[in-house]
């Protein structure tokens, strides 16, 4: 990482008053780097595979080098086990490469290759990643990578994201009906998270309400906390378990309610 992107990120960690962690060992960094390379020597899936899950543990520009290597094979799997770390590498290299791999047209082609690439950046939760999200939304006619483009939208919480999010909203097709018409409950989902409020599932009354408020409007500190039936969708996307109460009230939710649904 250049010393000026060093820089901007321990700037970052000050604003928000966390520590940075620490690097690290150089040990375990060579050890890493080792075992990767050890692996895509043998060509063995399995080998390459526990090689880039044991990378995960170790965030740190040489090991994301080195598992940006495994993209540059040919098999299917074996790009899925490194996008997959690539999740979970904690480094802002690991975005440089995602969003790399965003641009290849023949990677995103393949609807399994492009939720995990979009997954991945959206985990990450960084402003950087907007772009990349919103970009050519409906490239491919796959739900799940389009449900990943609005949740890792929604794990950005910055105004440009929100506003990426209405841009969504209102992309029209050639027959001039709305593009996100058959997953409005996943862009619910995703407004919900950022604004605080619940239009429903009607894009009229979002864009009504992002209309009124959107000159004066405030992101709130913190997510919204969503009603049980949306928490399984976002936490079962994301690979959290928690447990749902069915008689939570709506107080209790976090949310306004809608004003009317269409």
């Amino acid at each position: 990482m250049s010393p000026a992107l060093l820089g901007l990120c321990l700037l970052a960690l000050q604003r928000t008053g966390e520590t940075p962690p620490p690097p690290p060992a150089a040990d375990a960094v060579a050890q890493v780097e080792a075992s990767l390379e050890q692996a895509f020597r043998s060509g063995e899936l399995g080998a390459i595979q526990a090689a880039l899950d044991a990378a995960r543990a170790v965030p740190h520009p040489a090991v994301v080098r080195k598992v940006e290597r495994a993209l540059e094979d040919e098999r299917g799997e074996v790009k899925l086990a490194a996008l997959q770390t690539l999740r979970w590498l904690d480094h802002p290299e690991t975005l440089r490469v995602l969003h790399r791999a965003a641009k290849d047209r023949k990677l995103m082609q393949r609807p399994e290759l492009a939720l995990a690439v979009l997954r991945a950046a959206g985990q990450h939760a960084d402003p950087s990643s907007i772009a990349v999200l919103a970009r050519d939304p409906f490239q491919l006619a796959d739900a799940s990578c389009l449900r990943a483009r609005l949740f890792g939208l929604a794990r950005i919480r910055t105004t440009e994201a929100l506003r990426a999010l209405f841009g969504i909203l209102a992309t029209v097709g050639n027959t001039g009906q709305r593009r996100i018409q058959g997953q409005m409950t996943d862009m619910r989902i995703a407004l919900v998270l950022l604004t605080g409020v619940d239009q429903g599932r009607s894009p009229e009354l979002w864009e009504e309400w992002w209309r009124a408020h959107e000159k004066t409007f405030r992101l709130p500190a913190e997510p919204a906390r969503l009603p049980p039936e949306m928490r399984a969708v976002w936490d079962g996307f994301w690979g959290q378990e928690r447990s749902y109460e069915r008689g939570l009230r709506r107080e209790d939710r976090g949310l306004d309610p809608p004003q009317r649904e269409k």
